[in-house]
């Protein structure tokens, strides 16, 4: 028996049953005396086998029909809620241990390889690596993963540092308190970033490179002290402790601010992925740059001595940082970084030549290194903020247009209002006035017949007044305050009070509601008429697909810690791409009687609350819109 679709779990503010349904199939010949053979109602719903089945499940087959050599069943089962919770807290669980398990073998084994391509270069007696390019990994991903991948990636680097040390017959006691010294100066840089920048920090502030460079030397300062005292004890007299330190803390600082970055960067660019042109001009840089840092390195001394070739690096940063985000200059830096201490370990071009003094050798290295990575930096944050800039002053034109939409949108708006409500009372006048002429003209006029329809005429102006006070009162400043919203409960409203349309129209809705999602701060009814209006869009665009299911999902979730995302996604024609950024303009509409009024009022009541209304489709299957609230409403950002 075989499941053939997706089970979507409710969650439902009230401990009341849950409906699911799915269908099932098997093949023909495999059926028992009753037709079908569910050998166990159980195996309908797998995924329950993690719950604690203290409640009762009761199973319904609605239909059963045959395709070819196979069977078919709708069967529904209504169970209670809190099977659900428990399966999903079941599986949650399950998924962060196994995440973690994988993040943390991930990290150990990049951090292994690093390190022990490092220890290939150890300045004696002290033994310290000289290059040390694995405190950037495990500082990076803790900068970019946020506080909840703390344990795994410290797990991760405890173990490569210990094994790194395990090879080299370091003791085992060295090993670990080195891994602690390592586990902690990622610790002390990752949190100390979180603490003044928060999640989401990225190299596009100049005040961020300072940020960055000024942690990195608080948390090689302090794990230096930790890791000059391990050396002092492992090899005696020999480890001069302040030679140690200072060693320790040039490694882990150019490690740090050569790699972090770019572990940033691409974390960020695999949440939010770059165009694909930026994406070819980004690797046609790093190509150009790779290219110029060969050479470089490959040029004789003589050359070095007079020109200083490194600063030829320059114009491709440059463009690098023009042209791209800022994970593409922290790639370039990268890329010459770790090509200086490859040949300077291997011995291959200028710093690796052995007429230099090793310690010579190594101090052009690593001040090559933060020459050029921390001038990267600074030329990405430079145009980072200039693109922002422009951003923002392309946003601000945009609201103006949209300003004025919105002014054009209540002018139309309050036209048809007036048109539709003073029209009836207008009519009435006329008709009176025709009335009353017609008796003036009789001989004796009927003047007791004119009195009534003069008096009825004052009425219908009366009245007339009274339609334009409403309208001026409706589009006037609303007074009606925020109140909070359970936007799971609001969905299930609309969507029942929608439930005689849906059902007409043969749509199947499909919900995906995160449980325990926060209130909301919102017009309760506002957010209702943006739901319904979605709902009624998307059955309209539904009715022209005639060659497939008519399915409406509905999916919330929460986004970050402070945002909730409502989705709704039909299975109708979609949208041509080309109009996707005219749809929720005042006035545009693709329906014979439309007045294109629907999504542009969608749009404004959502940006009000201070959110995001946006659409995508492919233009042939779906279409999904979907729009993002804060949770906490301020004020000054309604204005």
């Amino acid at each position: 028996m075989l499941i053939t679709n997706k089970l979507f779990q409710v969650a439902w503010p009230r401990p009341a049953p849950v409906i699911l349904e799915c269908d099932v199939h098997e093949k023909a010949g495999t059926e028992g005396p009753g037709g079908l053979a569910l050998t166990s109602p159980l195996l309908l719903f797998p995924n329950l086998l993690f719950c604690n089945l203290d409640g009762v499940i009761r199973l319904q087959c609605l239909f059963v029909r045959r395709r070819g050599r196979r069977r078919y069943a709708r069967v529904s089962a209504v169970l209670p809620v809190r099977l659900l919770a428990q399966n999903q807290r079941h599986r949650s669980a399950a998924n962060w241990w196994v995440g973690s398990i994988a993040l943390a073998a991930a990290v150990g084994l990049v951090y292994f390889l690093a390190a022990k391509f490092s220890v290939r270069l150890i300045l004696e007696p002290a033994g310290v690596a000289v290059f040390w390019p694995a405190a950037g990994i495990s500082s990076g991903l803790l900068i970019a993963l946020g506080p909840q991948a703390r344990w795994p990636v410290l797990a991760g680097v405890m173990v490569a540092t210990i094994a790194t040390h395990f090879i080299i017959h370091d003791p085992l006691w060295a090993g670990v308190a080195l891994g602690l010294s390592n586990a902690a100066e990622a610790l002390i840089t990752a949190g100390l970033i979180h603490h003044y920048f928060g999640a989401g920090f990225n190299l596009v502030r100049v005040r961020h490179v300072v940020a960055l460079t000024a942690t990195a030397v608080a948390a090689t300062t302090v794990s230096g002290m930790a890791g000059a005292v391990t050396y002092r004890l492992m090899r005696g007299p020999s480890a001069a402790m302040l030679d140690s330190w200072q060693h320790w803390f040039a490694s882990d600082f150019v490690g740090i601010i050569a790699v972090a970055p770019l572990v940033v960067g691409v974390i960020a660019v695999v949440r939010q992925p770059s165009p694909r042109s930026e994406v070819i001009e980004g690797t046609l840089g790093l190509v150009a740059l790779a290219l110029v840092t060969g050479l470089l390195i490959l040029l004789p001394r003589g050359l070095w001595e007079t020109l200083f070739p490194i600063t030829w690096l320059f114009p491709v940063l440059a463009w690098l940082a023009a042209r791209a985000r800022p994970a593409f200059s922290a790639a370039g830096a990268f890329l010459v970084s770790i090509t200086i201490v490859v040949t300077t370990i291997l011995g291959i071009g200028h710093f690796g030549d052995p007429s230099h003094p090793i310690s010579d050798r190594i101090l052009a290295a690593q001040v090559g290194i933060l020459v050029v990575a921390l001038s990267a930096y600074v030329l990405a944050a430079i145009f980072a903020q200039r693109r922002e800039s422009a951003a923002h002053l392309a946003h601000s034109n945009t609201m103006l247009e949209r300003e004025r939409d919105n002014k054009l949108l209540n002018a139309q708006a309050l036209t048809a209002a007036i048109v539709h409500e003073v029209r009836q009372p207008l009519g009435a006048i006329a008709v009176n006035g025709s009335a009353a002429l017609r008796f003036l003209d009789k001989t004796p006029p009927e003047l007791t017949e004119v009195r009534a329809i003069l008096n009825s005429m004052i009425s219908d102006t009366r009245r007339t007044s009274e339609v334009l006070e409403g309208i001026r009162a409706l589009f006037g400043k609303s007074t009606q305050k925020r109140e909070q919203v359970e936007l799971n409960e609001l969905i299930l409203g609309v969507l029942q009070s929608s439930g005689k349309e849906l059902q007409d129209h043969g749509v199947e809705t499909r919900l995906e509601l995160a449980a325990e999602l926060p209130l909301v701060e919102a017009h309760r009814r506002q957010l209702e008429e943006v739901i319904f209006n979605l709902v009624h869009n998307a059955v309209e665009a539904m009715d022209a697909a005639t060659d497939r299911d008519r399915v409406l999902q509905v999916r919330t979730e929460l986004r970050g810690h402070d945002a909730i995302t409502v989705a709704m996604r039909d299975t109708g024609p979609g949208i041509d791409p080309e109009r996707l950024d005219s749809i929720f303009g005042a006035f545009f509409t693709t329906k014979a009687h439309g007045m294109g009024l629907g999504l542009a009022i969608c749009r404004t009541i959502i940006e009000h609350h201070g959110g995001q209304l946006t659409a995508s489709s492919d233009g042939k299957n779906w279409s999904l819109f979907e729009f993002v609230l804060p949770i906490t409403f301020t004020r000054e950002r309604s204005h």
